[in-house]
Order: C-alpha cells, then structure tokens, then sequence
C-alpha cells in the first residue's frame, strides 16, 4: 500500500493519496470498501502516466467528516485540492460506488473537471445494490460493527487458492474456469492483495444509504447535469455491479461513451482485460483533449 497523508478541511479530516506523474493528476474515487491507497483501478492511469489524486471517502480509511453524502462532500475534494496545490487535472474517475462521487465532483466543479470516468460504477438512476439480498445483508455484514470480523475472516480466507477462487468467483457471472487460467500469478496475487486490504468502515453503510431506491430522481438529476465529456465502462460478466447501470449512465450523461468490457468480473484492472480499459482510456483523453 502507498503512503496517504490526512489534510484538514473545514468538513473534517480527509484521507489522501498523492502519486506524481509526467501528466496532470487525476482526482480518484475508489468503490465501495476501499480507501485512498487501496488500488481498484488508479494503476490504470499511473501506468499511462498521469499522477493521482485519491480520497478515501466519507467513512473510509483516516477520512474523519461524519456520514456526508457524495455532494455534501464535494468542498472537501476541492479545499484537499486547493491546499496540495492541484489546479489544473486531466479529469475525475470513479469505480464502482465511487462514481457518485466522480460525478457530483464533475457537476459542480468544472473548471477543475474537465473530463469525467466512470468505470463498473452503480449506483445510476437504478438503486444499488442489484438485489434485495445484497441490500439486507450488506449492512449486517459489513456495517461498521461486524465488518472487522469480515474482512478478517476473508484476508485468511483467500490465503489459499481454492479461497481466492471462491472470492473471486462471486465477482462474475461467468463460471470461473471458464477464465480463471487468463490470470497470471502476478494477477492472483494483486487480487489477494486487494481483499487482504479492504476494509468497510462506516463508509459502506454510507454508500447504501445513497444508493436506495428513493433516491433515484435524485442521482438522475445530478447524472443529467454532467456536461464533460464521460467515459463508461463495464462489462456484462461482472458479478458485482449490473451492466444496465453503464447503460442507465451513457443515456443519462449527455456526452457519454459507453464501452463494453471482456472482463469476466468486477475486478476490470486484473488480468488481460485490463489492456482494453487502458486502450478506452487512453483514445477517450486523446479524442476530448
């Protein structure tokens, strides 16, 4: 894991990561159960070459501003921004539940905004999490109490193979040997890295809350009021978040792009698919440079 530093904000503590690059910074907002150093697809763009800028989000990692929503949070993303002297990025990118963030960030500033991605993101319009089940459990097991417990559980259990599989497993569609050998060691070893270092906090609890049913007008409006252009990407194999969200994004988002996925689950930066979503990246900033 890289090192993060805390800034102080007028909402409270906020937990960041800070990368250099030859190219300007992009303002990175991890998904669900994962803080600012924690890598769900920001080595995607280190790689091309751009710095990073990640936070971990209300209720993640050392991020001290109560259970504030993706908006209530933006003037902490732009005083973080402010006080490590970045003025100028090549755009904000969310994963997963992160891109509620990405968004609001992108709607109100965007002069500091000027590109947006959104990748595997949900919720959209379409409440979050995909099924009823989810939505029940999730808070049980990895609510603010008990998800020590889990993440713990879970760091032994995909210290075997047959643990990691099954981890993995559940994050696609598809039946995992059907792609489980397009996985080099390297990748099944940064998969059980990422598990190792995930942990809920208050923030999943948090990221539920805004992504109910009830609150669907809601992101809908904010998802129309996008005006940058807007990469989304996904893929119809992932088992974590449902391709009609991509889909409820690119119809909603005026200047979207949709581009469809190979990746077999979730995890879109591990394993072959990775290239494609580095080659989306990469031909989305040259088109809206």
């Amino acid at each position: 894991m890289r090192a993060t530093r805390v800034v102080q904000t007028r909402l409270g503590a906020v937990e960041v990561m800070l990368l250099g690059g030859d190219k300007p910074p992009v303002l990175f907002f991890p998904g669900g159960h994962c803080a600012a150093s924690v890598d769900c697809g920001w080595s995607i763009y280190t790689s091309g070459g751009y710095g990073i800028v990640s936070f971990s989000r209300p209720g993640y990692g050392a991020t001290r501003v109560g259970q504030l929503s993706a908006e209530e949070f933006v003037p902490a993303v732009a005083e973080c921004c402010d006080r490590l002297g970045v003025t100028q990025t090549a755009g904000a990118v969310g994963v997963s539940f992160g891109g509620m963030q990405a968004i609001h960030c992108a709607v109100a500033l965007p002069g500091l905004v000027p590109r947006l991605a959104l990748h595997s993101c949900a919720p959209s319009t379409h409440a979050y999490p995909d099924s009823t089940r989810q939505a029940l459990l999730g808070p049980l097991v990895f609510g603010p109490g008990p998800q020590a417990v889990a993440w713990s559980a879970i760091a032994r259990l995909v210290g075997s193979e047959a643990g990691l599989r099954r981890m993995v497993a559940s994050l696609s569609t598809r039946p995992l040997d059907d792609w489980w050998h397009t996985w080099s060691a390297d990748d099944r070893a940064r998969a059980r890295e990422l598990f190792r270092t995930m942990s809920s906090g208050a923030g999943f609890v948090n990221d539920l809350r805004q992504g109910r049913a009830e609150r669907g007008d809601y992101r809908h409006l904010f998802q129309t009021e996008v005006c940058c252009p807007t990469l989304v990407t996904a893929s119809r194999d992932d088992g974590g978040v449902a391709f009609r969200h991509a889909e409820d994004l690119a119809g909603t988002i005026a200047a979207a792009t949709l581009v469809e996925l190979d990746a077999p689950s979730h995890l879109f930066w591990i394993g072959p698919a990775r290239a494609q979503v580095e080659a989306a990246v990469h031909e989305f900033v040259a088109t809206t440079a």
